[in-house]
């Protein structure tokens, strides 16, 4: 005599997990589609952080004298997420850039002797007027904040963002 739940549930373990051609196709479909809509979503998400930027104003970062010749000074733009760091290379040259490495973001400090910015986890070099990689597995270039000197103060914005 079978048991009671037998009867309730006459398919057998083995037909149970057997995939049709017809539902294997359709999980793939899903699947496809799911990652379509991320991948929509992910580029939708940097398309309105460009929007965002572009219409980001300038700051006032630092007075002139604040910052020596060979100084720097760490700051956030355009959000409280962003680390940047603005340095003075001269007397009247100021450059800033993303404090984030390009290779794996950490962040990159300042060496005033050699004129670069280092990324200390992987030894990765920057030129400090550029923020072009010298060194190490960083390929890409910091990015570069637009810097102007107004009223004895330091402004920044996003380079390729310069309102005139």
């Amino acid at each position: 005599m079978e048991t009671r739940w037998k009867e309730d549930f006459p398919v057998s373990c083995d037909d149970d997990t057997y995939a049709t051609r017809r539902e294997f196709m359709k999980f793939l479909g899903l699947t496809s589609v799911a990652f379509f809509i991320g991948t929509c979503a992910a580029a939708a998400g940097q398309w309105w952080n460009r929007i965002r930027a572009g219409q980001s104003a300038s700051i006032a970062i630092a007075d002139l004298e604040e910052i020596p010749v060979g100084g720097h000074k760490l700051f956030r733009y355009p959000t409280g997420n962003d680390p940047c760091i603005l340095l003075r290379l001269e007397s009247e040259k100021f450059v800033a850039f993303n404090q984030r490495c390009t290779h794996l973001s950490c962040p990159v400090h300042f060496n005033s002797d050699t004129k670069q910015l280092i990324c200390p986890c992987h030894f990765g070099f920057f030129s400090a007027e550029d923020g072009r990689p010298i060194a190490g597995p960083p390929k890409r270039r910091l990015t570069k904040l637009a810097i102007s000197v107004q009223s004895a103060q330091v402004w920044v914005r996003l380079a390729g963002k310069e309102r005139t």
